[in-house]
């Protein structure tokens, strides 16, 4: 493994602590506000790394969630043929931990795709069949490397839409053997780690030229639990509607967006109540909104004073419903050329801010002041004698 490794990383957290006094702590009963931008604050330099947390910090962010692909953290990725060796590297990820950890933020890593070519069933990378017994391993890895400093996983991103795991007609078998294995490993090499089920898509989709995209998360949920129950710490879901007002209760009861979110907190009911899906205690999940936000360019655009009217509602709505635990701004910094086509950012590449920010930041800092959200608390320095 290149990249820090478990020992290397520890020693670097260490010298943090020696150098600071006190930990982050938050709220538990407070929701927490999220962000993910994995471009600048992964793969960037460590100015754009800062400027990208000094804005998060404007909005009280406490948590940020952080996608690790699969194929782009191990070696050889497009090799057929498995390495006698895995190798993999999490350098970007590490020194996101560090940095953010001095904001008072903390890590959530979505273990996802997409898969290597040598763990796909069509040999491409992919989502395409995941060999189980691979992601395992992968998880495993994961796990270990970051074991005592990540508290929260979820388990692959959007699982019900084919791009990331197909075809959809195997999808609910795969991903409940995908989501077993891994919450028995994180238990068992991170006893004390939280691991997230879902990460679904907010809604059916079908097109005309390819045929059925994704399948509505509560018949996907349900299709999944059908190959027995599960426990998990919580229920992730991105409740997006890119084409309608923000109240428009979107059809088809399987459907989940942020207007009809009780239709995900009646169904997590209704599955603790059968003993399918249950926190530790035999509880229900609470719901944590893993992505959201409004489109800023592209087909399903809006404008700036509509985003700004918009968005702090939507957090709103989030923080009235007593399940949710986590509201996330999908974006921050302006999505690069090739990712244009899902913009939800809301500053500019370099870090300039408009009403939608302004707006949202309002609400955060009204929202602390009143001790409704969970707030940062980044460690003290330790005084000199």
């Amino acid at each position: 493994m290149t990249g820090l490794c478990n020992t290397s990383l520890a020693a670097a957290i260490a010298a943090v602590c020696l150098a600071t006094s006190g930990t982050p702590v938050h709220a538990a009963t407070k929701m927490e506000v999220a962000i993910q931008d994995d471009g600048p604050l992964v793969s960037n330099t460590p100015i754009k790394r800062s400027k990208d947390l000094k804005l998060a910090d404007k909005l009280k962010v406490t948590r940020i969630r952080v996608n690790i692909p699969w194929n782009s953290v191990v070696k050889h990725s497009h090799s057929r043929k498995k390495p006698k060796h895995v190798r993999y590297s999490f350098n970007g990820y590490d020194k996101l931990l560090l940095a953010a950890r001095k904001h008072g933020m903390k890590l959530q890593i979505t273990i996802s795709g997409f898969a290597p070519a040598w763990a796909t069933g069509n040999g491409k990378i992919g989502g395409y069949r995941i060999k189980t017994k691979e992601f395992t391993n992968f998880v495993k890895v994961v796990a270990r490397h970051f074991r005592h400093h990540v508290d929260r996983y979820g388990i692959w991103n959007e699982p019900n839409y084919i791009s990331w795991l197909s075809p959809l007609s195997a999808a609910p078998k795969i991903y409940h053997k995908m989501y077993a294995n891994a919450w028995k490993w994180i238990k068992k090499i991170d006893p004390h780690a939280k691991v997230l089920f879902g990460e679904t898509a907010p809604y059916d989709r079908f097109s005309s030229r390819v045929g059925r995209l994704s399948i509505s998360p509560l018949k996907f949920d349900r299709e999944v639990l059908k190959y027995g129950p599960l426990k998990a710490d919580g229920y992730a879901h991105h409740p997006y509607d890119f084409r309608h007002t923000l109240y428009y209760r979107y059809p088809g009861k399987d459907n989940v967006t942020l207007e009809t979110l009780s239709r995900l907190t009646s169904a997590l009911d209704t599955f603790a109540r059968k003993h399918q899906l249950t926190t530790p205690t035999g509880g229900p999940l609470d719901v944590y909104l893993t992505e959201y936000g409004f489109m800023a360019s592209g087909r399903y655009a809006r404008g700036e004073s509509f985003r700004a009217k918009y968005l702090p509602r939507a957090f709103q709505m989030a923080l009235d419903n007593p399940r949710v635990r986590q509201m996330l701004q999908y974006l921050i910094v302006k999505a690069p050329a090739r990712s244009a086509f899902f913009d939800t950012s809301i500053a500019s590449k370099k870090g300039k801010v408009g009403k939608t920010f302004k707006a949202l930041e309002a609400w955060a800092r009204k929202k602390a002041k009143q001790h409704k959200i969970a707030t940062p608390r980044p460690p003290k320095a330790a005084s000199s004698r």
